[in-house]
């Protein structure tokens, strides 16, 4: 069971699947169906589980060579490549045909359309370009999306707004991440960075927090969400924006890891709040 939830890599699944159920409640006006709900929340789940499976196939050797993933389950030899692929092959059809069955044909298509970005575009893509980031930022915003369409039957102006928050959020994050761990990186291959230098991806770290702060108040803009989230998001993009100038002045390992915790606290805080403060 532990060799499992390394490989669907638990947290981050757990994150995405919370997102996809927020993204459904925000849209959900009506009486709540707990079945269709756990539907979506159980298929995308497997879908998710599965996508994050074949990128650990997919990436086997490298993460070998970096101490944060030498130990799971391929590399460390816990698990078989073919095992892990009919692991993943089974999630995937089990998560789509859950979706398909008992939610809407374009949950299926857009949980679909994120499993193939994310394993057979982004993956590669890490070593090629640092565009990777922007590629897999597409999938990573996609389970909003996924829940709002199982809620409404259709991609409105708010399942958009989700989408655009969760997109500019990632690249602080994942990018904070990859500063912390740029050694690793490196090793591995992986050209995940804007640029080599610091100081310029502290810049590019800059611009995106500071384009998520009007994009995080087009929620109570567009109506669906009123005016104590569009406060806290003000003051929540505010602060992380403030965060990212703090790394921007020492580049140091220290600032990147209060952004990291600082994103970790944002997306949460900002989607509950939706959920709170819907109209």
């Amino acid at each position: 069971m532990v060799e499992f939830l390394h490989l669907i890599k638990h947290r981050l699944t757990t994150l995405v699947v919370f997102t996809t159920g927020m993204g459904y409640l925000i849209a959900l006006r009506g009486g709540m169906d707990w079945f269709r709900f756990l539907s979506v929340i159980v298929g995308v789940f497997l879908v998710v589980g599965a996508a994050n499976a074949m990128n650990q196939v997919l990436e086997a050797e490298a993460d070998g060579k970096m101490k944060r993933t030498m130990q799971r389950p391929i590399p460390s030899g816990k698990m078989s490549r073919t095992k892990a692929t009919f692991i993943a092959t089974v999630m995937l059809i089990l998560g789509l045909a859950i979706l398909y069955k008992f939610v809407n044909l374009l949950s299926t298509l857009l949980s679909f359309l994120a499993f193939v970005i994310y394993v057979f575009a982004y993956t590669p893509l890490k070593r090629i370009t640092p565009l990777c980031t922007f590629v897999g930022a597409i999938p990573g915003a996609i389970p909003p999306v996924i829940g709002w369409v199982a809620a409404s039957g259709k991609i409105e102006v708010g399942a958009l707004i989700l989408f655009g928050i969760q997109f500019l959020w990632q690249f602080p994050h994942f990018w904070s991440i990859a500063l912390i761990c740029k050694a690793d990186y490196e090793r591995a291959g992986f050209k995940v960075l804007p640029s080599e230098n610091d100081r310029v991806t502290a810049i590019n770290l800059v611009i995106y927090t500071f384009m998520l702060l009007p994009m995080s108040l087009m929620p109570a803009l567009a109506g669906f969400a009123g005016k104590y989230a569009f406060i806290v998001s003000s003051l929540g993009g505010i602060l992380f924006f403030v965060q990212s100038i703090m790394l921007l002045k020492d580049v140091s390992v220290k600032s990147a890891k209060k952004i990291m915790l600082a994103a970790e606290v944002y997306l949460p805080l900002i989607l509950i709040l939706l959920l709170i403060d819907r109209v």
